[in-house]
């Protein structure tokens, strides 16, 4: 058997392919891995908290996370993985002839500590292993597709991040969480108006409230039923709609006008949202 030993929170050695490379945001990083067909081992040596998504089939294997008793499972599809800082992980796995992937998606534990609230930074919740919450497999699933697109939204990934590691902390179980006010929603809405070209970051917007990152995107979904990046993206659509009746640009320049990387990101969300192509659209209102 090869031996390979990595740190995971920086590199992935040699017995993966990685399909694309490390994308790193404010206290994130995550990597999606095509897994070589040799068995492989690993152990953990990284100081940050570790999430991973499989979509995987191993002939044998045996992972062993602090904490936990040895686990040999074969079947990692659609299973999470969660190591917190500070335990130790080592294995092994001969994988099933198959394409075998999974999404890795890393965070440092103290910049994360304080963004939540006080009664979630206190404890740090216990490992996992092959299990399926439907909730992390949901954001993680959502990461893995933001990962594989050629342009990644930040606000997205950004976005996508949180949850995953909300889910994790349980912080959108909270009950007693409350959602922004009037006044904080009239600034955000104000601040997306006036950069709506530039890149907009979940960061940029909890800021803007004075609150954490945590704090922000569980309080804008109590106020309006969305998240951040869905609500950004929803108004940089209604304004393409106006340009579209009201000028001749081209539908590439309103694309980037309202702040979309590509025009075919625009395109998909302008469908998504509307109900038609962006041509379409135009035409109807001539």
């Amino acid at each position: 058997m090869m031996q390979i030993a990595h740190d995971l929170s920086l590199a992935f050695g040699r017995g993966a392919d990685v399909a694309r490379p490390l994308r790193q945001w404010r206290g994130f990083s995550a990597k999606h891995v095509v897994i070589g067909a040799e068995s492989y081992s690993f152990k953990r040596v990284g100081n940050s908290q570790y999430l991973a998504f499989h979509d995987m089939i191993v002939e044998d294997s045996e992972v062993a996370i602090d904490g936990l008793a040895p686990d040999r499972t074969r079947d990692w599809r659609r299973s999470v993985a969660f190591i917190p800082w500070g335990h130790a992980a080592h294995g092994w796995a001969a994988p099933a002839r198959r394409r075998n992937t999974f999404t890795a998606l890393h965070f440092q534990p103290g910049l994360v500590s304080d963004e939540l609230e006080r009664r979630y930074a206190v404890a740090t919740p216990a490992p996992l292993l092959f299990l399926r919450p439907p909730p992390l497999q949901a954001a993680l699933g959502r990461l893995e597709s933001v990962l594989l697109t050629s342009h990644v939204d930040t606000m997205l990934a950004e976005t996508v991040c949180l949850l995953a590691v909300l889910e994790v902390f349980g912080v959108q179980a909270d009950p007693t969480g409350v959602g922004l006010s009037r006044r904080h929603l009239r600034l955000v809405d104000d601040f997306v108006d006036a950069r709506l070209a530039a890149t907009i970051g979940v960061s940029d917007l909890a800021q803007l409230c004075g609150l954490s990152r945590f704090h922000f995107t569980r309080a804008f979904k109590m106020a309006t039923g969305a998240s951040p990046y869905a609500h950004v993206t929803a108004t940089r659509v209604d304004r393409a709609r106006e340009l579209l009746a009201q000028t001749d640009l081209r539908i590439e320049a309103i694309a980037g006008l309202v702040g979309f990387p590509t025009s075919a990101q625009f395109r998909r969300a302008f469908r998504a949202r509307v109900g038609c192509s962006a041509l379409e659209y135009r035409q109807s209102r001539k």
